[in-house]
């Protein structure tokens, strides 16, 4: 009787059912239904579209999107789809946008040229969003960067934004990332463009000329700036954020939740692990089986590394029970012999606790 699954890293340590899933977690929404607000504990999304728009200059159309991180980590693959539209509702030119989340709870822009044919005119944009939790990039948030004036102006017959950027850390900024957003006098966005400056010095300054695609005159342009591909949290200050602490990890957190569980797999701890098994499946399974199960084999023993991702997960069936509860699922990263996997659980708050579900596989074995 074996009470852990190789194949599926949840059910390794026997936190949830591994249903159909391909082991990335993400959030999609369109820009017409993504303006939920967060919720406090646990984001319905990883990241919403607050505004989508775009400016067209001959057969040159940019998309961009305002995409909301709802969460308090960063890191997570940011990927934004624009559809251009006609007047008719005919698609004239798809193009994506992929980023970082680089800055925590925080707007990030994120915007793509769509080439039309001459003579087509784009009336409206879709853009479609897709989070997800586990990404490639540096999971150290990236400092506010000051940005002074921004002034609008015309140059051979096409808008340009120049405003100064403040490099805030203590090395050079090379190739940032800076999206430009901009809106007419009714606050829409009539589009914007990307720019990456080969070098800002090392808390100094640099003036930054952006090109921009736009519809008429803007009334006014937003900077956002982000930090180089490959930056990996060199140069912040000693006042920056630790990032060996995710901010996701805060007390009474279900990120600390699972990362208590961890420990009290590590150290065989059962009685612990029963007393934070959700009460649905206690009235299934008793302590004692529980116990049995876990000591019929020597479990794997795993390091705690950060949570990825905290989300709220909707009313979820409890396997081995007819129950359906409100829960919370935690992706979190762990290592087991110096190889790096990702875990999802799900978690359910009772009695002010956060407590844990069995695997059906698991039940079965116990039982």
């Amino acid at each position: 009787m074996r009470l852990v699954s190789i194949g599926c890293m949840a059910a390794v340590l026997a936190l949830s059912a591994c249903g159909g899933t391909d082991g990335t977690e993400s959030a999609t929404a369109t820009a017409t239904a993504a303006n939920a607000s967060p919720s406090e504990s646990a984001p319905a999304e990883l990241g919403t579209i607050k505004e989508s728009g775009f400016g067209q200059n001959g057969e040159y159309v940019w998309a961009t999107a305002v995409v909301h991180n709802n969460s308090k980590y960063v890191g997570q693959t940011v990927t934004v789809q624009f559809n251009v539209l006609n007047s008719e509702g005919e698609i004239l030119g798809s193009e994506s946008a992929v980023e970082p989340f680089h800055r925590p709870d925080a707007d990030h822009a994120l915007g793509a040229q769509v080439d039309l044919e001459p003579g087509q005119m784009a009336a409206t944009v879709e853009a479609t969003l897709d989070v997800e939790a586990r990404g490639v990039f540096s999971d150290t948030p990236f400092p506010e960067v000051p940005i002074g004036k921004v002034a609008v102006s015309e140059k051979y017959g096409a808008s340009e934004a120049s405003f100064e950027v403040t490099n805030p850390l203590s090395v050079a900024m090379k190739s940032p990332r800076i999206a430009v957003v901009c809106r007419n006098g009714s606050d829409d966005i009539v589009g914007g463009g990307t720019t990456y400056p080969a070098l800002v010095p090392a808390s100094g300054k640099a003036k930054v000329d952006a090109h921009l695609l736009v519809t008429g005159t803007p009334a006014g342009c937003d900077v956002f700036t982000g930090p180089p591909i490959d930056w990996d949290g060199e140069g912040l200050d000693s006042e920056a954020p630790d990032s060996s602490e995710s901010p996701a990890d805060a007390a009474g957190s279900p990120g600390v939740a699972l990362k208590r569980w961890l420990e009290q797999f590590n150290a065989k701890d059962w009685e612990a692990h029963y007393a934070t098994l959700v009460s649905a499946q206690q009235a299934v399974i008793s302590e004692d089986q529980y116990a049995t199960c876990r000591s019929e084999d020597a479990p794997p023993k795993f390091t705690w590394e950060k949570v990825l991702a905290v989300k709220d997960a909707g009313e979820t069936a409890i396997p081995g029970t007819d129950v359906q509860v409100p829960s919370t699922q935690v992706s979190a990263q762990v290592s087991m012999e110096g190889v790096k996997v990702p875990v999802d659980s799900h978690m359910v708050l009772e009695d002010g606790e956060w407590h844990w579900m069995m695997t059906q596989e698991n039940i079965d074995n116990c039982l």
